[in-house]
C-alpha cells in the first residue's frame, strides 16, 4: 500500500470505513445499510470498491472486516476527525457542534494539513470527540 494521503476514499466510503473500525470485527452488509440509511445494493457496491481498493476482505454470506491496510487508513480517518474538531472548537463551537462541522469538511482535509495542525496544537492526545491515536508515521516522533 502506498501512503495515506486522506483522499483515498469517497467521503462515504470513509464513513463505512470508520464504522466498520468503531464495530470491531466482521460487519454484516444490512448493518451498515441500516446505519447509513441506504439500500443494502448501495452498501454492497461500495464495499466491493473498498474491497477491491485492499481496506476490506469480504466473506460471503458473513460481511466484510478490515485487512491491516484498512485498520491503518480507518485510524487515520479517526485521527483526522478528531485533529479537525478539537481545532474547531478551539475556536469557539460547543464540542458536538465542532464534531458535526469536523464531519462535513474533513474529507478535504490532506494528511499533510492533518500533521500540521496536529504539530500546531502541541500533538493533542484528546479531541472534544475523543482520543486521539498517533502513529509513528504521522507528525509525532516514536518514543
Amino acid at each position: 500500500m502506498q501512503e495515506i494521503t486522506g483522499s483515498e476514499l469517497s467521503p462515504r466510503k470513509a464513513e463505512y470505513l470508520k464504522y466498520i473500525y468503531s464495530q470491531g470485527e466482521v460487519v454484516r452488509t444490512t448493518d451498515i445499510a441500516t446505519q447509513f440509511s441506504v439500500a443494502p445494493s448501495t452498501v454492497t457496491k461500495a464495499l466491493s470498491e473498498i474491497t477491491d481498493a485492499g481496506y476490506l476482505e469480504h466473506s460471503p454470506y458473513q460481511g466484510v472486516s478490515l485487512t491491516p491496510a484498512g485498520t491503518t487508513y480507518a485510524r487515520f480517518l479517526f485521527r483526522r476527525h478528531r485533529i479537525i474538531a478539537l481545532a474547531l472548537s478551539r475556536y469557539g463551537l460547543e464540542p458536538d457542534e465542532a464534531c458535526r462541522e469536523a464531519s462535513k469538511i474533513e474529507a478535504h482535509v490532506s494528511k499533510d494539513l492533518v500533521n500540521r495542525i496536529c504539530k500546531s496544537l502541541g500533538h493533542p492526545i484528546m479531541s472534544v470527540c475523543g482520543k486521539i491515536e498517533h502513529d509513528h508515521n504521522c507528525c509525532c516522533p516514536p518514543n
